[in-house]
């Protein structure tokens, strides 16, 4: 019998204030309950809780984050400064607790001292780490220790690596490596378990669909066993083996199906999502699979206790338990805390305390939720929740100390050691903030009493901002007349036509630092006004917003954060290798939350929607002899008449498509996605030509959206432009969008918004997280400088606002629309593109730059001087071989420890080594250089 606790929950409560527990009111009831028990919430200022707070900022509040949350944890707080963390597991004695840590496309392991939370050691590739070891990456799941404490385990891309462990608890050198590898790719191992007569560790092979038996004798791979799709974890329980099934059950003739890693998954018709969750039973001694248990979607942890097993459904917000003798889910239960949120809580990890509580990790909404535990067949029953650091992925009962120990993935946010920066020839080096400076955290508790749960629950919706929501009416629509930005969700808005234009990776100090107004850094900044004038003018224009943020770290999860509120548990826990996919443009069935996109939900509300580029993963090119940047540039220049024809390219005759039905319904396949070989001019080209038939047709899209990618730019190769040109011509297209819409007849009704997808290529003196935004209409107010806490998600939520959508989850519900800068009193003064000042050929092969003293300057910042030749010369052809451009484009594809390096030779003259280092380097010499950024899971 499956039953929906959670929203039982909220039905009987709504009736009764109170629930006597042991003579104490606790909050085991719904979030009003939890209120009227605790008084009243936090002052609200503007934007919920954060008014004009800059990220790390840390006071009596915790420490506010970049994703509209603060932080403030129960109990101790332990940082690692050099890493986020993945994954972790106590030793059976409970001393030591050790965590696969990433950085910066990197992977080790870090040991905890359990008790006190005290770094131990370091082994990997990390900064501050041993040695190289494997192949430099960490998987999803894992570290394993043995049960008798001797060895442990690490998942790495392709192999287990079998560290022996001291008797101090540290890692001994030189682990022997199980190479878990095929024709096909690497097998990805995940979660692992021991047999019981310690001679077989059972491994999920998240590559290969199989469970993994490896002779722990020999160390070698004896056996694989099919399973279902996408395994992750895997649990002994009753002489059985559990094996959760991310991307769930194999495909069937009739089924309709999408792909992960090269893998047909079942999935949704219109999304593209997976729609299969499965739990797999193996029989050890046959070696055969026996049983396949429905689950939700996206299973992932696995938790025995005695012959029930509980799985955590990360894509449905649920956990499901299975009576193991029977094999079959008794119940279901929904862990999202919010009422009226269905999806995005990513339940990622579960423990039981005492036999009658269990801890369910609820990663998005930094908290542990606690619920009593009765039996598998007796309703579970919801008792608080517990605040913990940034996305938590494990909570393990310490029985040695009697202590919860949650590891949060991304702990108190960006705050590590600051990063150098540079942006290649004619751009300043610079240090500061970065997105990769992670700051992984334990935090470790006593067990709270159930009276201490209200005030622990009502800290919990403090820091998500979910007090104000208590109230909020749903979606309605009023006799209200038309505003800019309605104050009911719902009432009609004064803006019809909403673009979001989306570009790649920079943060505020590096574009606008040096604009003279605001919190803003000219230290900083490297790509400033000569280089952005348009960004420069629209931002004096329309605004300055000085406290704006990405959620995102990186392109993977920055597009998602845009296209769905959110970036699912799958996403968050790729990052020790990209093993799978790098979903920043789509392209996994398994990166995708069930409810939908941004335009579905737009659609759903009545809304048309246009696409261009945005979130389309292919693209058709032959995989020798593509157009090049020149031929691409010179299509551009035919088609906007600046040179006679005809073209080297017809219009579609590369199309971008997804894999996603829903959107390739509304994408203009001529519109190329992300390419650095392509310019943004001829992006803008064709989507002009879609605009003006839209137009004349009266049939312009209500949400516009645009990638304008090429400030991501694309090293020094020659066979695209330097940096500050890629920089320049996206600076240029952004601008004559702008003139375009300003000069139609649809601007009197229409709003701009500008975001980065991430901000991962800059430094920032405030946080690495915090990122040009723009703001752009007849409605919004100009000349201002807009000081308040602001993210994507509350751009999100102002589109959302304005076309009457229904918020995606608790995220974009949770954000406030950005009403200050808008005005009810349009201004219908058009804009004027500025010129270029940096020629978009400097650094092309092919071009001679323009005869300035600008350009001449360049040139002598890229000369090299004789005795670097060879080294350049090793760069120039490590540049060609990087996948910025042509079939195989893919954003973050350089591994950013050589990229960095690059851009600084480039930008010194060759003559100065790289912060740290000794001597100028060859890429080849740089430490990782094989590791490459993303890792395209075979």
């Amino acid at each position: 019998m499956q039953q929906d606790i959670h929203q039982k929950r909220i039905g009987r409560t709504r009736a009764r204030s109170g629930r006597r527990i042991r003579g104490t009111t606790v909050a085991m009831l719904s979030v009003g309950a939890v209120f009227l028990a605790t008084g009243a919430a936090t002052a609200v200022t503007i934007n919920g809780g954060f008014g004009r707070t800059p990220v790390g900022q840390s006071d009596s509040r915790g420490v506010l984050l970049p994703s509209n949350q603060w932080v403030k944890p129960l109990g101790d707080r332990a940082l690692v400064t050099n890493g986020r963390l993945l994954s972790s597991t106590l030793s059976p004695y409970g001393r030591r607790l050790a965590a696969l840590t990433w950085n910066t496309f990197t992977g080790f392991v870090t040991v905890f001292d359990a008790a006190s939370g005290k770094v131990l050691q370091q082994v990997g590739t990390g900064v501050g780490a041993d040695k190289v070891i494997g192949d430099g990456s960490v998987a999803a799941d894992g570290p394993y220790y043995s049960q008798d404490g001797k060895s442990l385990w690490v998942s790495q891309t392709s192999d287990l690596l079998r560290f022996a462990v001291k008797a101090d608890g540290t890692l001994a050198a030189n682990p022997v490596k199980i190479p878990l590898i095929n024709a096909a790719g690497p097998e990805l191992p995940s979660g692992m378990v021991e047999s019981a007569d310690h001679k077989s560790l059972y491994v999920a092979l998240n590559g290969a669909n199989t469970l993994g038996v490896v002779d722990i004798a020999k160390n070698t791979l004896i056996k694989q066993i099919p399973v279902g799709i996408a395994p992750r974890q895997v649990a002994l329980v009753n002489g059985q083996l559990f094996v959760s099934n991310e991307g769930g059950r194999p495909a069937r003739a009739g089924d309709f199906t999408n792909l992960s890693d090269n893998t047909p998954v079942v999935a949704d018709p219109v999304t593209g999502a997976a729609t299969s969750g499965t739990v797999s039973v193996v029989d050890p001694t046959t070696g055969k699979l026996t049983a396949s248990i429905t689950v939700g979607l996206q299973p992932t942890a696995l938790k025995a206790a005695g012959s029930t097993l509980f799985v955590a459904n990360s894509n449905s917000d649920s956990v499901s338990i299975i009576d193991t003798k029977a094999r079959r889910v008794t119940q279901t239960f929904n862990v999202a805390p919010l009422p009226g949120s269905t999806v995005g809580s990513n339940p990622n990890a579960i423990e039981m305390t005492d036999g009658n509580h269990l801890l369910v990790s609820i990663g998005r909404d930094n908290a542990l939720a606690v619920y009593r535990y009765n039996g598998p067949t007796s309703p579970v029953q919801y008792q608080g929740l517990i605040p913990t650091d940034w996305y938590p992925v494990n909570v393990q009962a310490d029985r040695t100390t009697g202590k919860i120990i949650v590891t949060n993935d991304k702990g108190i946010g960006a705050r590590g050691p600051q990063s150098s920066i540079s942006a290649g020839p004619d751009a300043n080096v610079v240090t500061g903030h970065n997105t990769y400076d992670d700051t992984g955290s334990l935090t470790m508790f006593k067990p709270p009493t159930e009276a201490d749960l209200a005030d622990l629950t009502h800290q919990v919706f403090v820091n998500n901002d979910w007090q104000k929501l208590l109230q909020r009416s749903p979606l309605a629509r009023t006799n209200a007349a038309p505003v800019a930005i309605p104050a009911k969700l719902g009432d009609p808005s004064t803006i019809k036509h909403v673009f979001l234009i989306v570009r790649e990776n920079r943060t505020y100090d590096q574009v606008l630092g040096d604009i003279g107004k605001g919190n803003s850094d000219p230290s900083l900044t490297q790509f400033g006004g000569s280089v952005t004038p348009n960004a420069h003018l629209l931002a004096n224009r329309y605004g300055v917003f000085d406290n704006f943020y990405d959620e995102g770290t990186l392109s993977a999860d920055g597009h998602n954060w845009l296209m769905q509120a959110d970036a699912n548990d799958y996403i968050e826990k790729e990052f020790g290798a990209f093993w799978r996919s790098y979903p920043a443009q789509g392209g996994d069935a398994l990166a995708y939350q069930r409810d939908g996109f941004l335009w579905n939900a737009a659609q759903r509300a009545g809304n048309t929607v246009a696409a261009f580029g945005e979130y389309a993963n292919f693209q058709t090119l032959p995989t020798t002899g593509a157009p090049t940047w020149a031929d691409w540039y010179q299509a551009s220049r035919v088609k906007e008449g600046k040179v006679a024809g005809p073209s080297p390219i017809a219009d579609g005759q590369y199309p971008t498509y997804s894999d996603i039905p829903s959107l390739n319904a509304i994408l203009d396949p001529a519109y190329p996605k992300f390419n650095t070989d392509i310019p943004d001019q001829y992006r803008v080209d064709i989507w002009q030509q879609n605009f003006a038939k839209a137009e004349k047709a009266g049939r312009l899209a209500n949400l516009n959206l645009l990638w304008l990618p090429d400030d991501h730019t694309a090293g020094t190769s020659g066979v695209d432009p330097y940096p500050t040109a890629q920089v320049a011509d996206n600076d240029l297209a952004l601008g004559r969008i702008v003139d375009t819409i300003s000069h139609s007849k649809d601007w009197k009704d229409s709003a701009i918004f500008v975001v980065e997808d991430d901000s991962q290529d800059g430094a920032d003196h405030v946080d690495g997280h915090r990122a040009p935004m723009f703001v752009i209409s007849p409605y919004a107010k100009n000349n201002i400088v807009d000081s308040t806490y602001y993210s994507q998600l509350n751009v999100v939520r102002t589109i959302e606002q304005i076309l009457g959508i229904a918020p995606m989850n608790q995220e974009d519900r949770a954000a406030e629309p950005i009403t200050f800068a808008f005005t009810n009193t349009p201004n219908l003064a058009t804009y004027s593109a500025q010129p270029n000042q940096i020629p978009l050929t400097y650094g092309l092969k092919t071009a001679t730059p323009a005869a300035s003293a600008a350009a001449r300057s360049q040139a002598a910042v890229a000369a090299v001087p004789a005795s670097a030749e060879s080294i350049a010369a090793q760069w120039q052809v490590w540049s060609t071989h990087q996948n910025f451009g042509g079939p195989r484009a893919t954003e973050d594809a350089a591994n950013p420890a050589l990229l960095n390096r690059l851009d600084w030779y480039t930008t010194t003259g060759w003559v100065k080594p790289y912060p740290g280092d000794t001597t100028i380097l060859s890429p080849y010499q740089v430490p990782g250089w094989d590791r490459p950024a993303v890792e395209l899971g075979g």
